[in-house]
């Protein structure tokens, strides 16, 4: 397919001209969250130490997510925008295309994003834990794995058929395709809560991915990716984990520096190639 072509965007009119509105989904995904956010809680208070916040944060995800999906599937007016939402990519996913996207996501949430929190720190140390920052970092233990398999598994399906799948089409159809970008990247950053500031220039990345390839199945490929290395035990682990007291000290902050470097350039690259042509 032609770049024109298959950086193109067309509205799903299953979707945009059915029942289901902008607000109905809007509904459902605070009532999700809401449900989640009180179940995590609960979760959260039968763990100890440091890694209380992200099974907090991953059973946020997987249980809002599921309550997402569940709901999406019983209801039959969101049910019918289904097999178009879920059909394979306009054209096939390119490996660099999608690395460049991949890179660029953590370019900004393990670079960019880390340096901001640092300068929030300096003057706010008393959110060290509300950024999910620890001292140390537990043992993983096999109980935290239904979380883990959620976060990585469920998460990103619900997640990307809410806000690129239903929102980002329905907002489109009325407003225009970069007043959608904008928006459901917000709102996206918004269900995250304390951390919206990380989550909305994630949504924008996923919600170009989504109009290059018109699916949802190449954002639920990176979403995943992403959920899975940043799990405390594998690669977020390694950016997690300072030391309060001395929080300022700048050589802890040193990969945080560098890949904040190699993010810029990558936001160039991938704007190139996903920048939506005009529609």
């Amino acid at each position: 397919m032609a770049q024109s072509d298959a950086n193109s965007w067309s509205p799903k009119s299953t979707l945009v001209h059915g029942a289901v509105t902008a607000w109905h989904v809007l509904f459902l995904a605070t009532i999700s969250w809401a449900i989640s956010i009180v179940g995590s809680y609960k979760i959260a208070e039968r763990i100890s130490g440091d890694n209380r916040m992200a099974i907090r944060d991953m059973a946020v995800s997987a249980i809002g997510a599921s309550i997402i999906l569940a709901f999406t599937v019983v209801v039959p007016e969101f049910r019918r925008s289904l097999p178009v939402l879920f059909a394979g990519p306009a054209a096939r996913p390119s490996k660099g295309d999608l690395l460049v996207s991949y890179l660029a996501m953590l370019g900004w949430g393990y670079g960019l994003y880390k340096v901001l929190c640092l300068a929030v720190l300096l003057f706010r140390p008393e959110l060290f834990q509300t950024l999910a920052y620890g001292d140390t970092l537990a043992p993983f233990e096999l109980k935290y794995l239904a979380f883990w398999a959620g976060a990585v598994a469920i998460a990103p399906v619900g997640e990307e058929l809410i806000f690129r799948g239903y929102l980002l089409n329905l907002w489109a159809n009325r407003w225009g395709v970069w007043p959608a970008v904008i928006l459901s990247s917000i709102v996206f950053g918004a269900f995250h809560w304390e951390r919206a500031v990380f989550a909305a220039p994630i949504g924008f990345i996923l919600a170009l991915v989504y109009l290059r390839y018109d699916s949802l199945w190449p954002g639920i490929f990176l979403h995943a990716a992403y959920n899975l290395l940043a799990c405390p035990w594998i690669f977020g682990g390694l950016f997690i984990v300072k030391k309060r007291d001395s929080i300022g000290d700048l050589t802890q902050w040193i990969p945080e520096f560098i890949i904040t470097l190699a993010f810029l350039p990558l936001c160039v690259f991938f704007w190139r190639r996903f920048k939506p042509a005009a529609v």
